[in-house]
């Protein structure tokens, strides 16, 4: 039996400990140096869900639970993308690089789904389209271990420029834009051919 889990859920889990990181106002109060640390903490937790997802389940709430944990975190990286490009430190920016490279390198599959690498290395989801995507196309990516290893490696040198990095009081994350306004909907079909 399934656990359906919903995409605040894997969001709060992501930022265990962190939850307020969520938040942009208090992202853009805080400094730059925690918010990278609080991203990286939690990029680090979805790609552990990542790994453990089932894609090859034909339970309802396995393919719901797939679709919540692809968009969170997709808006995790984004958030640490963003927090990245915004460092002083230019081990940090190369990392947030780094990251957006290793996306580009699927993003022909990617677009097959409805994400696409934008110039700043975020990612822009047309959630319409990840909804009609198989979970044979969304393992291709986000169950890859290529993809998977090489994400995980990024956030172990990222840990280290952090941790690196001595935090300066009151240095707020610099603004960039992101579009991750779009709610996220949790009412999905049944096999990553989320509605068909």
């Amino acid at each position: 039996m399934s656990i359906l889990i919903s995409a605040s859920g894997v969001m709060n889990r992501a930022y265990a400990g962190n939850v307020y990181f969520k938040d942009a106002n208090y992202r853009k109060n805080s400094s730059n140096h925690d918010v990278v640390s609080a991203d990286r903490k939690a990029m680090v937790r979805a790609l552990e869900r990542l790994e453990r997802l089932d894609y090859d389940s034909k339970e309802e709430d396995d393919t719901k639970t797939i679709y919540n944990t692809v968009t969170s975190y997709l808006d995790i990286y984004n958030n640490t993308i963003n927090s990245s490009n915004a460092s002083n430190s230019s081990d940090i920016r190369r990392s947030g690089r780094n990251m957006k490279e290793l996306m580009k390198e699927y993003s022909s599959a990617l677009e097959e789904i409805g994400i696409t690498v934008k110039s700043d290395g975020t990612v822009k989801i047309d959630k319409s389209e990840l909804k009609k995507a198989t979970t044979r196309q969304v393992k291709k990516i986000f169950g890859n271990s290529d993809y998977l290893d090489g994400m995980n490696r990024l956030m172990k040198k990222l840990r280290n420029q952090v941790n690196r990095e001595v935090p300066v009081a009151n240095t707020p994350v610099k603004q960039t834009t992101a579009d991750n306004s779009a709610p996220i909907s949790e009412t999905v079909g049944r096999n990553l051919n989320l509605y068909g």
